[in-house]
């Protein structure tokens, strides 16, 4: 592991958002000894007219509350950068101009951008930076205020100009070595002691799950345009009695499914919350729709779901079809329902412990150290 970077990081989820891979690594890169600088995505100025909640999103510099890093809120920037080149160009100057005059103020000399966006192709880094471009999704996918040709050529780009290309998922890997014939597979992992608390009889159930007729079956992660809500709709309607609860921020209409009284739609929990949720299940699902988004992602929850020692179901992502026996995999909402109720029976002490030392195999301190040593590979090969 690497010491003494100080690293910027221009992510693409919030820090205080779904915890997922770009956290977890700026997370253990601040434990060895580096500096972070977390960049949140900027707000567009009509974010929140889609989203009032992002009115009272805190602003500038703060602190995380971890040792050596701090989060960043970049100024509000324009619309329609991923439709339009020359937008994003005067976007990525207002950022550079940010970070610059914050980078000054906290004499944080950057070594390392850890980039996750294909619009950062045109911001402008200090000489002597390596640049480091994280594919963890096809952007191009993405619904939304996009234009498919443009974010495609800006990947191109960056994957030109990065010194240090990884893929999270073997699909992804497939599809980019054309552009970066040196691009690295990284796959994600979980933050596995802190998902095993689930396996520990002593931890409180939250109150609103307490209650709820087992068996529960549940999700976490976010409940947006991907999520197949008609497959776990399927199966609440042909299991009245048990319980589905689906944990994590809603960005879509869910009429579907909140209408149907089984179902239960508590919002997005704090991290350091998840194993207690965790716990309360009798088996996890990961009910996406297959389509290029989602056959391109490496679900983080599939580890954490192991790591909890829960049994799992699946849609057919290709990430997930390598877990087979372990993890169940249905191609349409019948074989859902009858995946599930398969797996509910077949469960035990022993297939919950054997689930757990499979997550053991992939942590996140164990992808963090292939992906320092694909940095350090790349400064050798430049000497």
């Amino acid at each position: 592991m690497f010491k003494g970077e100080n690293i910027i990081c221009l992510a693409a989820a919030a820090w205080q958002g779904m915890w997922a891979r770009a956290q977890q690594f700026m997370t253990i890169f601040a434990r060895s000894g580096n500096r972070i600088l977390y960049v949140d995505p900027p707000l567009t100025l009509i974010s929140p007219l889609k989203n009032p909640a992002l009115w009272s999103v805190p602003k500038d510099l703060r602190q995380c509350g971890g040792e050596n890093i701090d989060l960043y809120n970049p100024p509000v920037i324009l619309p329609f950068g991923n439709m339009y080149r020359p937008i994003n160009r005067i976007n990525q100057r207002i950022i550079a101009g940010g970070l610059k005059k914050l980078c000054r103020e906290l004499a944080f000399k950057p070594t390392i951008c850890w980039t996750y966006l294909p619009n950062t192709v045109d911001l402008r880094l200090p000489d002597g930076v390596t640049l480091v471009y994280d594919c963890a999704d096809e952007h191009t996918a993405f619904p939304g205020l996009i234009n498919k040709e443009t974010v495609s050529q800006m990947e191109k780009e960056l994957f030109a100009r990065a010194g240090v290309s990884l893929a999270s998922a073997r699909v992804l890997w497939e599809r980019k070595k054309e552009l970066a014939p040196a691009i690295e597979l990284a796959p994600n992992g979980a933050d596995v002691e802190h998902f095993s608390r689930a396996m520990q009889p002593g931890l409180p159930p939250p109150p609103e799950l307490k209650a709820l007729p087992r068996p529960v079956i549940g999700y976490v992660g976010a409940v947006s345009a991907w999520f197949d809500q008609e497959m776990v709709a399927a199966a609440a309607h042909a299991y009245p009695e048990w319980s589905f609860v689906l944990v994590g921020p809603v960005d879509t209409d869910v009429s579907l499914l909140s209408s149907l009284p089984n179902v239960c739609l508590p919002g997005r929990k704090p991290y350091s919350a998840l194993p207690a949720y965790l716990k309360c299940f009798d088996i996890a699902v990961i009910p996406f729709k297959i389509n290029e988004l989602t056959t391109g992602v490496n679900p983080v929850k599939l580890y954490e779901y192991l790591a909890a020692g829960l049994p799992v179901v699946s849609s057919d992502l290709p990430e997930v079809r390598a877990f087979r026996p372990h993890v169940a995999i249905a191609g349409n909402a019948a074989e859902f329902v009858s995946k599930l109720e398969k797996e509910l029976a077949a469960d035990s002490a022993g297939k919950r412990a054997e689930r757990r030392e499979i997550a053991g195999r992939h942590s996140w301190e164990a992808r963090a150290k292939s992906v320092v040593a694909a940095v350090q590979r790349n400064r050798k090969r430049k000497k």
